[in-house]
């Protein structure tokens, strides 16, 4: 008998115990909650019968209704002090070097392995030469060997869009990276992509390329043979040569040295409108905006509309500052924050110096009609001098990626910096 009321005894102890435990978890939970939604009331919490732990959140502890800043847009946001977000910007005599040296290393050949360098080899039938002439970087809808591994694929009459766009879509799905094959217009003589040509198109050459760096990062090996063994199907369907820019083992290198230039270069300008005393509203928020002529669209934030033809859909984003960024349009009405990030992607914009003045302009009508200031990604206003600085920046950025073969604001800058 006395064991079993030992046993009862132990088992009424474990229960309370999980009980409490569970309890604890329940009120810390709760009070996270709390704190991370908006507009909630001071929530008192019994503890212990009568005696109750009060959970307030008053004027001089507000309510954390932003968790933080996007990450990404602090780090690859421009500073006025030559600085992109923690690390700094690299100044003009060595960023010239360093590209001086990326080049060299892309024109020398090296050894990657076994691997590689029997890769040519496997795949009979492929020529390879120098034939960046026929890709000029500048050329606006074409294959650019700057940021492209392309297979060339010449040919004598005219073959139709359908019959090369059949063959293509029936292999390239086993690829990851961006791809597009591209035709040389019958006659006219300028390339195009076939996908978003005319049904009855006609194409003396073919080229199918493949990019070599996009958001996950370099291309490797193995998706590079997967490509050759794509284009080759292609070929060989066409009854067409096929010749490559340039060797697998010079485009490994080059994707390499490609995302060192996509580290460096794929930078924003930023700036923040931060309230002055109380939170800005989601009404007023919409009414400014679209009174500066913006307008609530993709990823659920407010843009303005790039008119013309070229360059990306935007010139510029407004975004709300704190987490996640974003704006819920089920319940705008009800929101609140005191701040927001206004940006622009600089590579992917033309004239970007002028883009920049505009949404400064922008940011400085909002700060007035909202009541707020204009600072940086750190909270340091902004003024006349330190806006001159960055715009600075900004020319100093769109010259180097020119003179890298990436015209900015165009369709392979568009492509690349914003896949």
């Amino acid at each position: 008998m006395d064991l079993q009321y030992a046993l009862l005894l132990i088992g009424i102890v474990i229960v309370v115990t999980i009980g409490l435990s569970g309890y604890e978890r329940f009120r810390l939970n709760r009070r996270q909650f709390e704190r991370r939604t908006p507009g909630r009331e001071p929530v008192s919490v019994d503890t212990q019968g009568a005696a109750a732990a009060e959970v307030t959140i008053s004027a001089a502890q507000p309510l954390d209704i932003n968790p933080g800043p996007p990450t990404d847009l602090i780090k690859r946001s421009l500073k006025f002090d030559g600085f992109v977000a923690e690390s700094s910007f690299i100044q003009d005599s060595e960023l010239q070097q360093e590209f001086e040296s990326a080049e060299r290393v892309v024109s020398v050949p090296v050894s990657v392995g076994p691997r590689a360098a029997a890769t040519l080899a496997s795949f009979s039938g492929i020529e390879t030469g120098d034939l960046e002439y026929l890709f000029p970087p500048g050329q606006k809808h074409g294959p650019n060997p700057k940021i492209d591994f392309i297979v060339h694929l010449p040919g004598r009459g005219p073959l139709f869009r359908n019959q090369a766009l059949g063959i293509y879509k029936q292999n390239e799905y086993v690829l990851e990276k961006p791809r597009q094959l591209y035709g040389l217009r019958y006659l006219a003589g300028d390339w195009f992509p076939l996908e978003r040509d005319a049904e009855d198109s006609q194409y003396s050459d073919l080229a199918l390329a493949i990019q070599m760096v996009d958001e996950r990062g370099p291309i490797e090996e193995s998706e590079l043979e997967t490509f050759l063994q794509v284009a080759l199907k292609l070929a060989d369907a066409l009854k067409r040569r096929t010749r490559l820019v340039m060797t697998v083992e010079r485009a490994l290198t080059s994707a390499r040295e490609l995302q060192q230039f996509a580290d460096k270069y794929d930078v924003l300008a930023s700036v923040v409108v931060a309230a002055n005393n109380a939170h800005f509203t989601g009404p007023a928020i919409k009414e400014a905006a679209e009174h500066f002529g913006m307008h609530f669209g993709a990823m659920n934030i407010f843009h303005m509309k790039n008119n013309n033809a070229d360059g990306c859909r935007h010139l510029f984003s407004m975004a709300n500052l704190y987490q996640p960024g974003s704006f819920d349009p089920d319940s705008l009405g009800s929101f609140e924050t005191r701040g927001l990030t206004l940006f622009m992607t600089i590579p992917c914009v033309q004239d970007a110096a002028r883009v920049f003045r505009k949404m400064v302009e922008t940011a400085q009508g909002l700060s007035q009609m909202l009541g707020g200031r204009m600072v940086d990604q750190d909270q340091r206003p902004l003024n006349e001098k330190n806006l001159a600085a960055i715009q600075r920046q900004i020319g100093k950025i769109t010259s180097d990626i020119s003179a890298h073969g990436i015209v900015p604001g165009s369709e392979t800058a568009v492509r690349f910096f914003n896949p």
